[in-house]
């Protein structure tokens, strides 16, 4: 199965990446075609122990700097639901970081830029074998699309808007639930 971009990462030397992963120093490190994303989220979700929180990261405007919001002590069907409402759309962005931890432990998965990701669990076995699940296999050196990008040819991240909301609006959607921007 061939490499899927999500809609908002663009990487025109990248053509030939593969879902891989590596072990070190007790977490998983890869990267994920677009189309397993939503469900190494919910595998992940499965797997943590509750609470587990929500965790969404947003670009400041002219700014490097990411504002960070936090959605804490969840139930796992509750996470689910936010996967289900805003799977799609956190997917599919480029701009935006997620992922899902437990309250309770440091279990963690976080998605990055560039289709990159990060799990920590010591439920090391059950990480593997959803992995597997997926396709991701294990590698020495797993593909980054950051090894492609040359002086002629750079990758981009953008925004995705789809059925009219961005990820923008999921902190002010999800407040009133008790979603909070971090202190910084």
């Amino acid at each position: 199965m061939a490499f899927q971009f999500c809609q908002g990462v663009s990487a025109p030397a990248a053509k030939d990446l593969e879902c891989g992963y590596t072990f070190k120093d007790g977490s998983f490190t890869g990267i994920i075609s677009a189309e397993l994303m939503a469900e190494l989220a919910e595998g992940f979700i499965e797997l943590a122990d509750e609470p587990v929180f929500f965790l969404l990261e947003l670009p400041r405007e002219d700014s490097e700097e990411y504002d960070v919001y936090y959605l804490d002590n969840c139930t796992k069907a509750v996470a689910r639901a936010i996967m289900k409402r805003y799977g799609e759309l956190l997917v599919q962005d480029g701009l935006s970081r997620f992922g899902f931890g437990s309250n309770k432990t440091e279990e963690e998965l976080y998605f990055m830029d560039y289709q990159e990701f990060m799990l920590y669990t010591p439920k090391k076995a059950k990480a593997e074998k959803l992995l597997e699940k997926l396709g991701v296999t294990k590698t020495d050196d797993p593909c980054s699309m950051w090894n492609t990008f040359t002086d002629e040819q750079q990758g981009s991240l953008s925004a995705v808007e789809l059925e009219g909301e961005t990820v923008f609006d999921i902190p002010e959607a999800l407040e009133e639930v008790g979603m909070y921007l971090a202190e910084q």
